[in-house]
């Protein structure tokens, strides 16, 4: 975790302490964590104000043995879901955008963005932000713009009103020639550009839509991937000669099947049942009904308290089956999916839960591969 804080940079050391209404939830001696918690109506600021203090005191403690900020946010991340046992799936989406969000590279990003508007012939200024600034006058101005036409619910860097929030806002620009207005976002978990031809002043009257520009877009879903890799005193395994098993298998399987199988990795995802592979197949995944962690790469998305590490992931064709290849609690382990998931959406159509039911698959020709 050390390593984590030593990446997030200035960019997480300049935490507001804006959030009135959640620090009036602050536990007190006499004030029960489960009673307070009850009372929380921000999900995400509650959070974001306990990575805080958290923050605050190990800086001041100077000490070992102090609960790290992410720790600490995990904690109170379990305190609101046990107070809040209708809303599992919303706190999971929150805390899972507050782990992105403060792991997200304001600067490498700049540097990135700059090449690739130089290669376009542009240039463009960073809208400035602190995480977590409710006073940011840009807060304001987009409260009133449009995502296709449709009025939506925004995070900005942190900050929102509901709880249920369409898009996390990670990073803003506009051009120098007052053409393009860009805001680099989160939906769902994934990374989504969005452009609108407006200025700086009249953004307030925009209608976003994503980028047509494919480069980008897939560059900054790229990023964010490569960045957001915590790896802590972890050995480099090269699986490389595995990987390549797996591949030939899977080739022999789709031959023998009849069906055609694609990779899917965290920088080119699939389809299964319109749910995104591999990451919210990770961030929803159970196996034989168990919840499960699931680990790609340094990647890791739900919350159970078994592990799988996943080696490859395939999606068929016609995106109804999803094959994993890794270790189910340490163990060779072939899954894939079976019937249907279970989807849960907002009105605005957005996926607030769901479950991706996985057992184990043994196949003789995939289970050589690991022989």
């Amino acid at each position: 975790m050390k390593k984590l804080l030593l990446v997030l940079g200035a960019s997480v050391l300049v935490l507001s302490a804006c959030h009135k209404a959640t620090e009036d939830n602050t536990t007190s001696p006499s004030t029960p964590m489960e009673q307070q918690t009850k009372e929380v109506t921000n999900y995400f600021h509650y959070l974001a104000d306990s990575y805080q203090k958290a923050l605050a005191h190990e800086k001041e403690a100077k000490d070992t043995s102090v609960q790290s900020p992410m720790a600490a946010t995990v904690v109170a991340m379990e305190e609101l879901q046990q107070s809040n046992p209708t809303d599992q799936a919303l706190i999971m989406k929150n805390y899972s955008d507050f782990q992105k969000l403060i792991q997200y590279n304001t600067e490498k990003w700049q540097e990135e963005f700059a090449i690739w508007a130089a290669s376009m012939g542009q240039s463009y200024y960073r809208l400035e932000h602190r995480n977590f600034d409710e006073k940011n006058e840009f807060i304001k101005k987009l409260e009133t713009t449009t995502v296709s036409q449709k009025r939506v619910r925004w995070n900005i860097f942190g900050v929102s009103s509901d709880n249920a929030y369409d898009y996390l806002v990670l990073d803003a620009y506009y051009d120098d020639q007052d053409k393009h207005f860009y805001l680099f976002t989160l939906k769902d978990g994934q990374a989504q550009v969005l452009h609108a031809d407006k200025t700086l002043e009249t953004v307030s009257a925009a209608n976003f839509e994503e980028t047509e520009n494919t480069d980008l877009a897939q560059g900054f879903k790229e990023f964010l991937l490569k960045t957001s890799v915590t790896r802590e005193n972890e050995p480099d395994i090269d699986n490389s000669s595995l990987i390549d098993k797996i591949k030939l298998a899977m080739e022999s399987y789709s031959d023998s099947s009849g069906e055609r199988y694609k990779s899917a990795s965290l920088a080119t995802y699939g389809r299964y049942y319109g749910l995104a592979v591999p990451d919210q197949i990770m961030q929803f995944g159970q196996v034989d009904g168990v919840k499960y962690t699931f680990k790609w790469h340094g990647y890791t998305a739900g919350l159970g308290e078994k592990r799988f590490e996943i080696l490859a992931c395939y999606v068929n064709e016609a995106g109804t089956e999803v094959i994993l290849f890794g270790y189910k609690d340490g163990r060779p382990t072939i899954l894939h999916t079976e019937g249907q998931p279970e989807i849960n959406q907002n009105e605005a159509g957005a996926i607030i839960d769901a479950q991706v039911h996985f057992v184990e698959f043994h196949q003789p020709i995939l289970e050589q591969v690991f022989k």
